[in-house]
């Protein structure tokens, strides 16, 4: 079809949702300008140029119960030709709306029709922190792409449990069952520069992401990783994700995981943008702007 398009996302009137359709963050043709807001709305073809005040969405371009002006300039027109090289000259010094402008897009658009997303009805992990940083007071965030090898959780996991034992008690998660253990070895860090509750993001592989509410439990330096050399260990409990509250740093409740691991992985689509932050613990603001969520 050779459709392309220069849209404005430093106004936050285009949703996420509008820029997938549009085949974001792969359509090399969907581009924008990160430095500059646009406000214009022109039409362009061979058969002419509308320039108006309609934006490229169904209810502004329905003639149902809506009224808009504008002007068509035909192609024999100085006016159009004018128009087409503006346009050209905007093309080539916009950007292809990657997964990070993606990521930075709005999801919705507040009832009165302005950018800022309702964070009243549970926000994504990356809404919250992209508008309210000071949510997460207390928490930290643990970005990690390196797996810990089976003979560390081995070794890790017979010496939790020898404790229980030792302590004639099961460990519970809320009263509600055992604890899940998480395991992050090797981060040339002290025990108590280890932050006590985190979230924890992790990417596989294959590119998908792994979220998880977590406490601190204890570290242990000196695991054997069954080859003749030693890890050092955090061990941390993993919480129900959304236990919020008092229990978690008085977070509010957020979005399903899914929908906040899903945000995550598109805002990191490829693993050399990972490599930024992986291997890191970082606070809120830190995150914020590493993240570049503006």
């Amino acid at each position: 079809m050779g459709l392309r398009v220069v849209c404005d996302l430093r106004m936050g009137m285009t949703v996420q949702k509008a820029l997938r359709i549009g085949g974001a963050p792969n359509n090399k043709r969907l581009r924008h300008l990160p430095d500059q807001q646009m406000h214009a709305k022109i039409y362009a073809s061979d058969n002419g140029v509308v320039v108006c005040s309609a934006n490229a969405s169904r209810a502004a371009l329905s003639s149902v119960d809506r009224i808009e002006d504008g002007v068509w300039l035909p192609p024999d027109d100085e006016a159009y030709r004018k128009a087409k090289k503006t346009f050209e000259k905007r093309y080539e010094k916009a950007v292809r709306v990657d997964a990070d402008a993606l990521a930075e897009a709005p999801e919705h658009l507040a009832a009165h029709g302005a950018a800022a997303i309702d964070l009243g009805n549970s926000p994504t992990l990356l809404q919250l922190l992209r508008h309210d940083p000071e949510a997460f007071k207390g928490i930290r965030f643990v970005f990690s792409n390196e797996d810990v090898t089976d003979a560390v959780k081995a070794a890790v996991k017979a010496v939790m449990e020898e404790e229980v034992a030792r302590d004639g008690s099961a460990a519970k998660d809320g009263g509600a069952g055992p604890l899940q253990y998480d395991y992050f070895s090797n981060w040339d860090k002290k025990e108590t520069d280890w932050p006590g509750l985190f979230i924890s993001v992790y990417r596989r592989s294959n590119g998908s992401i792994v979220l998880g509410m977590r406490r601190h439990l204890r570290f242990i330096p000196g695991v054997s990783d069954g080859e003749g050399e030693t890890e050092d260990v955090f061990v941390a409990a993993k919480v129900r994700w959304n236990t919020g509250g008092a229990a978690f740093g008085d977070l509010r409740k957020l979005a399903t995981v899914e929908q906040c691991a899903t945000e995550i992985k598109d805002l990191f689509q490829s693993r050399h943008k990972f490599g930024h932050v992986a291997g890191k613990v970082l606070g809120a603001r830190s995150a914020h702007k590493v993240l570049k969520l503006t």
